[in-house]
C-alpha cells in the first residue's frame, strides 16, 4: 500500500498492480474479482486490470449470494457478477441479500424484504425490519409494535411486541440459535422458542438477558437474580442480589459472578457454582511443566488469598496476604507474615518467603528484583542469581530493561549491566529513569553535590552538573539556575535565552494553547514578557498576578 493508493504485488515482490491507479483494492475474492475504487468510483476488475464492473458507481459491496448492492445518485440496487443491474437502483438503504435469500430494503422511508429477483416478499409497508445472519425468521414493526414473518412472507405472529432481541452465536447474530428468544411485551419480558411458542410466561421475571451460546440466561424476580435454561427452569435460584458475567481480556467472560450479602460467588459458564462466599477474584494463567492453565485468584473474606482451576478445587491455598499473577509462568510472587517469596502452582515454595520485597520486570518477566536484609539483587526466570546482592537499590532502566539498571551503592547511583559491569560510575546522589514526559531515552537528569545537570545514558555530560535548578519543558526548553541567575538552553545545552534574569517562568509545554513561546521573566525586580530570541514582548507586568499564575507549576 502506498500513500492514498493500492497495488498488488506477486509472492516473489513483482508489481503486478501499480500503485498510484487505485484509491482502495480488496483482496481477490473466490470469483478472481477485485472490489476497486478509482477517483470518485467504484468497479470491479480482475488482476490484469481487466474491468469486470465499470466505475460508475459511487459505492459498492462485496457480492453476497452472488449480488452487489451498488449506490448511484443516493440511491440502491443491485449488479450481477458481470455488471448487469439485475435489481433496479430505487433503494433508500444499502443492504445486501443473507442466506435466507432475502435483503431488507427502505422505500419511501418504508421497510420491507426483496428476493434476489427483486420481487417484495414482505412488502414495503412497515415502519422498520430487521434479519439476522443464521435464522430464516424476520422481524417487522407496524404502529409501534413488532411481529415476526418467515422468509416466504408467512405472517408468525400478530404485531403485539415492543421488543425482540437478537443475540450471538459464534459471533454471527441470531433470533433463537442459543435457545430462547427475549421478547417484550407490554413492559414486560418474555421467552420463546424457534416455533414462537412462550416458553417462559410474560411477567414471571421483572428483568432477562438474551441467551447466550451455552443456552442459559441471567433472570430477576423481586430484585433477586438467578439463571434459566431453555427449557425455562430455573439453573440457578432466584436468590442473588446480582449476577453479571466479569470482564475478562477487555470482553466478557463465559463465566458468571454472583453477589449476595456481603460475599461473591463464581459460578462456570453453565451456572453451577465454582466457588462460594469470596471478597473478590482475577484471572490469571499458570505454567507447570509445559503445561498452562486458567486460574482464578481468590480472597477470602478474611483477605487472604489463594487459587482455584476452573472445576473450583483449590491449588493454591487461601493463606497468603499478597498473591500477584502467574502471568503464563511457573511462579508467582506471594507475601506470608509481611515476607515475599515465590511459589509454583502446586504451592510448592520455589524461592524463600523471607525477602522484604520482590518484582518481576513488566515487559518479559525475565528477572526478578528482590531485596533482602536491606541489599537488593536480581534472580533470572530460572531463580538463579543474575546481579549479586551487593546493591541498595536497583530498577531496570527504562530505555533498556533487559540489560541496563540504574543502581544505588553507598547512597550514590550509577548504572551497571546485567552482569553487574560499571557503565555510568555511582556518584550521584538523584538520576531520573523517567522519560515519558522527560528527556527521551538517551537521557539521565542527575544530581551531584546538590548541583543539577544531564548526561547521556553512556555517562557522557551534556549539561554540566553545575546549576542549583533545572526545569525540564521540552528538548528545547530547559530552564536552568545557577548563582542566583536564570536562563534557558536546549537539550544540546545551546543557550536560548542568557542567564541574566533573577526568575524565568513559563507555562509547561502540555498546557499552553500560544503558538509562540513565551518567557515571564524577572530583572531588577520587574517581571516582563520575552520571546524565545530574548525580544521584549511586554513589560512591567504586576509581580503577584505573575506569581500566584505560576504558583501551581513552580513551587
Amino acid at each position: 500500500m502506498g500513500q492514498n493508493s493500492w497495488g498488488y504485488n506477486d509472492g516473489k515482490g513483482n508489481v503486478v498492480i501499480p500503485l498510484g491507479k487505485y484509491k482502495f483494492l480488496n483482496p481477490i475474492d473466490e470469483k478472481g474479482m477485485i472490489y476497486a475504487n478509482k477517483g470518485t468510483k467504484y468497479g470491479y476488475i480482475d488482476i490484469h486490470e481487466n474491468i469486470l464492473v465499470p466505475f460508475e458507481y459511487d459505492d459498492l459491496t462485496v457480492f453476497s449470494q452472488e449480488l452487489s448492492c451498488a449506490k448511484k445518485n443516493g440511491k440502491f440496487g443491485f449488479i450481477n457478477r458481470k455488471g448487469k443491474i439485475v435489481i433496479p437502483i430505487q433503494f433508500e438503504n444499502e443492504t445486501f441479500f443473507r442466506k435466507n435469500g432475502l435483503a431488507l430494503v427502505k422505500k419511501n422511508d418504508l421497510y420491507g424484504f426483496i428476493d434476489k429477483k427483486g420481487k417484495e416478499i414482505i412488502p414495503l409497508l412497515y415502519q422498520n425490519a430487521n434479519q439476522v445472519i443464521l435464522d430464516s425468521l424476520v422481524t417487522v414493526k407496524k404502529q409501534g409494535k413488532w411481529a415476526f414473518f418467515d422468509s416466504f412472507g408467512k405472517q408468525k405472529t400478530d404485531f403485539i411486541y415492543d421488543e425482540i432481541a437478537a443475540t450471538s452465536f459464534n459471533y454471527k447474530d441470531t433470533f433463537w440459535k442459543n435457545g430462547l428468544i427475549l421478547v417484550r411485551k407490554n413492559r414486560q419480558i418474555g421467552y420463546l422458542d424457534k416455533n414462537l411458542k412462550e416458553v417462559v410466561a410474560f411477567g414471571k421475571y421483572e428483568t432477562g438477558d438474551r441467551f447466550n451460546s451455552n443456552r442459559i440466561a441471567i433472570v430477576s424476580k423481586n430484585q433477586k437474580y438467578g439463571i434459566i435454561d431453555e427449557f425455562g427452569k430455573e439453573v440457578v435460584k432466584t436468590e442473588y442480589d446480582t449476577i453479571e458475567h466479569p470482564e475478562e481480556s477487555y470482553r466478557e467472560s463465559e463465566i458468571f459472578l454472583a453477589k449476595k450479602g456481603n460475599y461473591l460467588i463464581l459460578l462456570d459458564k453453565n451456572g453451577k457454582k465454582i466457588y462460594d462466599k469470596i471478597k473478590d477474584f482475577s484471572f490469571d494463567h499458570a505454567s507447570l511443566g509445559n503445561k498452562t492453565q486458567k486460574i482464578y485468584h481468590i480472597q477470602d473474606l478474611n483477605g487472604k488469598y489463594g487459587a482455584i482451576n476452573t472445576k473450583g478445587e483449590l491449588v493454591i491455598p487461601v493463606m497468603y496476604d499478597e498473591f500477584r499473577d502467574f502471568r503464563s509462568n511457573n511462579n508467582a510472587i506471594v507475601k506470608h507474615k509481611g515476607k515475599f517469596g515465590l511459589v509454583d502452582l502446586n504451592n510448592k515454595i520455589t524461592y524463600p518467603i523471607d525477602n522484604e520485597e520482590i518484582e518481576q520486570n513488566s515487559r518479559d518477566l525475565a528477572f526478578y528484583i528482590i531485596k533482602k536484609n536491606g541489599k537488593v539483587g536480581i534472580i533470572n526466570k530460572e531463580l538463579k542469581t543474575m546481579i549479586n546482592f551487593d546493591y541498595q537499590d536497583l530498577q531496570p532502566c527504562f530505555y533498556d530493561q533487559i540489560n541496563k539498571f540504574i543502581a544505588k551503592q553507598n547512597g550514590l547511583y550509577g548504572v551497571i549491566d546485567r552482569l553487574g559491569g560499571i557503565i555510568i560510575p555511582f556518584q550521584y546522589t538523584e538520576m531520573s529513569n523517567w522519560v515519558e514526559y522527560g528527556p527521551g531515552s538517551n537521557f539521565h537528569f542527575v544530581t551531584k553535590d546538590k548541583k543539577q545537570g544531564l548526561i547521556t545514558k553512556e555517562g557522557k555530560t551534556v549539561i554540566p552538573v553545575i546549576y542549583d535548578s533545572l526545569f525540564y519543558d521540552s528538548d528545547k526548553i530547559i530552564i536552568l539556575s545557577k548563582n542566583g541567575k536564570y536562563g534557558v538552553v536546549t537539550i544540546q545545552n545551546k543557550q536560548i535565552i542568557p542567564f541574566a534574569y533573577e526568575k524565568i517562568y513559563l507555562e509547561p509545554s502540555l498546557f499552553s494553547k500560544k503558538k509562540e513561546t513565551e518567557f515571564y521573566v524577572l530583572k531588577n525586580g520587574k517581571y516582563s514578557i520575552i520571546n524565545d530570541k530574548n525580544e521584549v514582548i511586554k513589560s512591567d507586568l504586576p509581580k503577584n498576578e505573575v506569581e500566584n499564575k505560576f504558583s501551581y507549576y513552580y513551587n
